[in-house]
């Protein structure tokens, strides 16, 4: 049974708690970094899968792009061509700038191309890709809206983790520009992105599909974090989070024995 459309201050209240079951500032890789837990070489180790996530950046925004054309989706269209071309405009696209870590660690960008990514790292990928590319616009910015909240901003996990990287760590701030770059923007990519949810998720079925698509986004950026942190252990572990999973499943009725 399909539930009631709920008020759009509810509606993305509700949205948060999803992204707060595994909240971005609490994970392993984040939180390791933060409380210098990992050494130089693990967060090399760590932000060479991060760069192979981030290289399909072009590819999921593209077909939320597309998606909204062939939706005639035109309200969201500003929104998805603002973000798109933050992410690829300018003279260095955003992955460019993810390099300069690497380029501190003496990694070539063929190296890192050539770099086995870890199942958490695959898994985000297929995840997020796949869920952008099969689902409507306003599915796939919903896929991504909540992660860009958490790293954005002044107090935002991405302006925690530049800190720490140039402060404790002595990356340069050249090498860190991948976080500050976070900082600036992702703000204001997780704004607009969840004003549009407020105003064209209203209905009871897009609601529940945006549902559906923040619980993909949560859960694939959670096993990206993941991923990172195999790199550096080499163990294949995942973080289970803050709260318990919440799973919707029928009653199971098995006759006596």
């Amino acid at each position: 049974m399909q539930r009631a459309a709920l008020p759009p201050e509810d509606f993305i209240r509700e949205l948060w708690a999803y992204a707060n079951e595994v909240p971005m500032l609490e994970h392993p890789w984040f939180k390791g970094i933060i409380d210098h837990i990992w050494t130089r070489e693990q967060i090399v180790l760590g932000e060479i899968q991060h760069y192979l996530r981030v290289r399909t950046n072009p590819i999921f925004f593209g077909y939320i792009a597309v998606n909204a054309v062939n939706e005639k989706a035109y309200g969201l269209m500003e929104t998805v061509v603002d973000n798109f071309m933050e992410e690829l405009g300018g003279e260095k696209t955003h992955v460019d700038i993810m390099l300069q870590l690497l380029e501190e660690a003496a990694i070539s960008r063929e190296e890192a191309d050539n770099a086995e990514p870890t199942p958490g790292t695959m898994a985000a990928i297929e995840m997020i890709v796949g869920g952008c590319q099969r689902r409507s616009a306003i599915e796939g910015i919903s896929v991504v809206t909540f992660a860009e909240a958490q790293h954005g901003g002044p107090n935002g996990v991405a302006a925690k983790v530049f800190v720490e990287l140039t402060k404790y760590y002595g990356f340069s701030k050249y090498a860190a520009g991948t976080y500050e770059l976070h900082a600036e923007q992702d703000q204001g990519h997780g704004d607009r992105q969840i004003e549009a949810i407020e105003k064209y998720a209203t209905d009871p079925e897009t609601q529940d599909k945006v549902r559906r698509a923040v619980r993909l986004g949560v859960n694939a950026f959670n096993f990206e974090w993941d991923g990172h942190v195999q790199a550096m252990t080499a163990k294949r572990e995942y973080w289970s989070g803050k709260a318990p999973l919440r799973l919707r499943t029928p009653e199971v009725r098995l006759p006596a024995r």
